[in-house]
């Protein structure tokens, strides 16, 4: 058999042999379906054959670019009814655009990196076509980290005119306002102007602009505020703005930690116990609290910020174990009742399981236990080991007549690999055996006729 000659041109030369308007109509049709093709079939027509008459508007254009490629959208029940912006090419293709213009930004043109970055931000506002998913907001959010971490650098040069960097803040004043970022909260552009205010501005006319924005941005600017007037050397302002809003957990436990590490325990301790008066006690003021009267050696008020840690934090005995170290033995049981009675009024009825059964209390225990009808099979299952022999012929029964239960309705085969795990743990709790012996002899008897259940059961005796 003859066989075909292949071409050896190089594809130069077949491009050449192809008509123009064919090749113009494949490379079209490849850019429609394909956005990372698009891109770089878009940088390589401006190197060849645009005229940029500067850097700026060169990557002015690829940002503009970036939002025209097209995907279609998954509508409702999986149809792809719907078109919209390719939400990958615009943040995939804006990352190399940074690229390009981190070398600009070691040399200084922060004005450069500012407009380009401002740029996308503007047309993000007039582009956004209502497609985003929630991965596209993972992305934009991490590409706007990017955005802040070199706006502030450009912040911080000095070689960069004053006068230019109140046009930057002014842009992104306006741009917190856009409805992109209000509609799908995936980034604070409030935020982001104000860190760049912060830095860019004299700190006067910083804190004179941050007030501008106090009725807009309210609570959110306290930290804020507090940081800026401790730069300025007003202490006794950034105190009374701070014991002004007591409720207000991001300025009162960074001022807790600074006052208890600068070794001012007196003036820590009064500040958590004011916070808690207004709030209340949280898992992270009594942790806090607890510290500060540990390093003041004040063992009265360790057990007692102990206490109301064991009453707080739910499963976990660690801060209950450490307390009945700290308490004296001879005052133990006084203080096990305490706990008792108030977990009882609060019906933590787990968390009381877990105390009975690490101070073997093993009465109560089997109380709780039959007083759950719930969870009393697993209950049975975790704590029988522990409780005494007299306990154990009632709990099996009942453990027993749980499983007949269980078993008495047909059920997908994955439910009969889990019924026969749990009859073998069931086999190894004390005097377990005979009674899972009885049982597999009446399901063996009752359900012959269910062979995916007989087969799962067959290594079970």
């Amino acid at each position: 058999m003859k066989r075909e000659k292949k071409t050896t041109l190089a594809p130069e030369k077949l491009l050449e042999q192809v008509p123009t308007d064919e090749l113009r109509e494949f490379v079209q049709k490849q850019a429609k379906c394909n956005g990372a093709f698009a891109c770089e079939l878009n940088d390589w027509l401006c190197e060849r054959f645009a005229k940029f008459p500067s850097l700026e508007e060169k990557l002015a254009n690829r940002v503009e670019r970036l939002f025209d490629h097209m995907e279609e959208k998954s509508g409702w029940y999986g149809h792809y009814d719907d078109y919209g912006i390719n939400w990958t090419v615009v943040t995939d293709g804006m990352r190399d655009v940074l690229d390009a213009l981190r070398p600009e930004l070691k040399k200084g043109n922060a004005q450069l990196v500012a407009r380009i970055i401002l740029k996308f931000i503007h047309t993000l506002q007039e582009r956004n076509d209502e497609t985003m998913c929630d991965d596209d907001y993972v992305d934009l959010a991490d590409l706007h980290e990017e955005f802040a971490e070199m706006l502030e650098v450009c912040a911080k040069l000095e070689s960069w005119p004053l006068k230019e960097k109140r046009e930057l803040l002014e842009e992104l004043s306006q741009a917190s306002n856009y409805s992109v970022y209000k509609e799908y909260d995936f980034y604070s552009m409030d935020s982001l102007y104000v860190d760049v205010m912060l830095i860019a501005l004299p700190l006067e006319e910083a804190y004179t602009e941050l007030m501008k924005q106090e009725s807009s941005m309210g609570e959110r600017l306290l930290s804020y505020k507090v940081n800026l007037l401790r730069k300025l050397g007003r202490e006794e302002e950034a105190q009374q703005t701070i014991r002004a809003n007591l409720e207000r957990d991001e300025i009162v436990f960074p001022e807790i930690e600074r006052l208890r590490d600068d070794g001012k325990l007196l003036e820590a301790r009064d500040l958590v116990e004011k916070r808690m008066s207004v709030k209340g006690e949280s898992e992270q003021s009594l942790e806090i609290l607890l510290d500060i009267v540990k390093r003041q050696d004040d063992t009265p008020a360790v057990i007692e910020t102990l206490y109301q840690l064991v009453l707080s934090v739910r499963y976990d005995l660690s801060y209950y174990r450490e307390l009945k170290k700290v308490v004296p033995p001879a005052d133990w049981a006084k203080m096990y009742d305490r706990i008792l009675r108030q977990l009882n009024k609060e019906k933590k009825v787990g968390y009381l399981t877990s105390i009975y059964a690490e101070e073997k209390d093993v009465d109560r225990l089997y109380q709780i236990i039959m007083q759950n009808h719930y969870d009393r099979f697993s209950l049975i299952m975790e704590y029988l080991p522990i409780l005494p022999e007299k306990y154990h012929p009632e709990l099996l029964q009942y453990g027993i007549h749980h499983l007949k239960r269980w078993i008495s309705t047909a059920a997908p085969r994955n439910e009969y690999v889990r019924f026969a795990r749990t009859l073998e743990r069931f086999s190894r709790l004390p005097g377990g055996a005979p009674y899972v012996t009885e049982l597999l002899a009446h399901i063996r008897t009752t359900y012959k006729r269910r062979p995916a259940l007989i087969e799962e059961l067959r290594d079970l005796h």
